[in-house]
């Protein structure tokens, strides 16, 4: 059994909607053309044997043309079927979306795989430039994700269409205050809404309604419930009760409840309902790839360490994890080491945030109270740090202890040394250290 993806390359599980995005259309395009092919199959089946029945042995003039109108009418229905049929057909010279992003993540799963001279570009490369591409979409950036994808030669690893869809459909419904090109993705689409019982459409019918009692057609108002909403009585009684209502209340009405229903703010509300069932639909997370991949990094990251340390002193809102203040050292023994012509050792790894980890003027031992952060962890830095406040923090089940003196991780082969001082150094430094 082939190992999974994530095994050998652990960023691969980002990109499940590379693949199950054009799975979904190509799947749902599949099954329009079956059904649209079963249904052409089946008149031309229904018009032959009605015409075998009329036919009935007669040989005369009139029965004969009518009988050859009918077959080549039945004629150009079977050439249109076949058209149909070879549309549906793979091509090899043009492959399909799916068939390029299979390609591209097999390539990216195997990096060691000799590279196709026909590929213009490396996999790897072009991940980062897809994250963003993605968060442009998201956004509402069209044209500049459009421009950066043709620029990169990137349009069958994303989804500018889908994007541009979503994007003409929330402009219309934010900006236009209309739900028509909404309720017509709702129609090409309500099989699928049906089968997961998404009530998108109710949002949406109910919403007109509420407009057209907004501009007071009551006659409108109610020919529209009977035609729209009635359907939805089994399920959505309450919600019609509390929408019939408005027949009676104004826009300016003093009840809280209905002048709710007429707030603008659920063009918004209804914005981003429609959105989230959008990206469902088709697989796609609802943050972008870009998003997620940085949250998980920062997340890997994060310790309790990078946690900023503020004096009890300073007043301070936020938590944080208190650290207990270091012990004195001895004898200046790490000045010394560090000053020693003869040692090669690393800078310290833990040092104030903002000073040089060698000065004795900033360093730890001295001011126990100072901000501590990790000089080689990302998330410590003054830009980064604010990022990684919002992501929880990683969780280790075994710590890793590292020597403050040479940056070296204690384990059995070099394992840690407790001195009197309290400090934990690692034994490959005893020798340099009694040199």
């Amino acid at each position: 059994m082939p190992p999974a993806l994530s095994s050998s390359n652990p960023g691969l599980i980002l990109e499940e909607p590379l693949i199950r995005t054009p799975y979904e259309l190509l799947r749902r395009s599949h099954r329009s053309a079956q059904r649209q092919v079963e249904k052409d199959f089946t008149a031309i089946s229904s018009a032959l044997n009605a015409l075998i029945k009329s036919y009935g042995g007669k040989t005369s003039e009139e029965n004969r043309d009518t009988v050859v109108s009918k077959l080549d009418q039945a004629g150009e229905r079977v050439r249109g079927l076949k058209r149909k049929l070879d549309d549906l057909q793979p091509q090899l010279e043009q492959p399909s979306p799916l068939r390029s992003r299979l390609t591209y993540l097999d390539n990216l799963s195997n990096p060691n795989k000799p590279a196709d001279p026909k590929a213009s570009d490396a996999p790897g490369d072009s991940t980062l430039d897809r994250y963003i591409i993605d968060h442009l979409l998201r956004s509402g950036r069209i044209k500049s994700a459009d421009t950066l994808a043709a620029k990169q030669g990137l349009d069958d690893l994303v989804d500018v269409r889908l994007f541009s869809e979503l994007a003409r459909i929330e402009s219309a419904l934010v900006d236009r205050q209309s739900v028509t090109e909404a309720l017509a993705w709702c129609g090409e689409n309500r099989g699928t809404l049906k089968k997961t019982q998404n009530t998108l459409e109710f949002t949406l019918r109910l919403q007109e309604f509420i407009e057209l009692c907004r501009r007071r057609d009551t006659v409108g108002a109610i020919a529209y419930s009977r035609k729209h909403l009635s359907t939805w009585a089994s399920t959505h009684l309450v919600e019609i009760q509390q929408g019939m209502t408005l027949l009676a209340f104004g826009e300016r009405t003093g009840v809280g409840a209905y002048r709710r229903m007429y707030d603008r703010a659920r063009w918004m509300s209804v914005r981003d309902r429609f959105r989230k069932t959008f990206l469902d639909l088709y697989a796609l997370p609802s943050q972008s790839l870009l998003a997620l991949s940085l949250s998980a990094g920062l997340s890997a990251l994060r310790l309790p360490s990078c946690v900023t340390h503020h004096s009890e002193k300073a007043p301070t809102t936020s938590p944080h994890i208190p650290l207990l203040p270091a012990a004195p050292p001895l004898h200046n023994l790490e000045d010394v080491l560090l000053l020693s012509p003869h040692s090669s050792f690393v800078p310290h790894l833990t040092a104030p945030i903002g000073g040089d980890p060698s000065t004795p003027a900033t360093d730890l031992h001295t001011h126990p109270e100072a901000q501590v952060g990790n000089i080689d962890c990302p998330t410590c830095g003054p830009d980064v740090k604010v990022l990684a406040a919002e992501v929880p923090m990683s969780h280790h089940v075994n710590s890793t202890i590292v020597c403050r003196i040479s940056g070296a991780v204690m384990d059995s082969d070099n394992e840690p040394l407790a001195f009197p001082n309290g400090y934990v150094y690692s034994a490959k430094v005893g020798p340099r250290m009694t040199a």
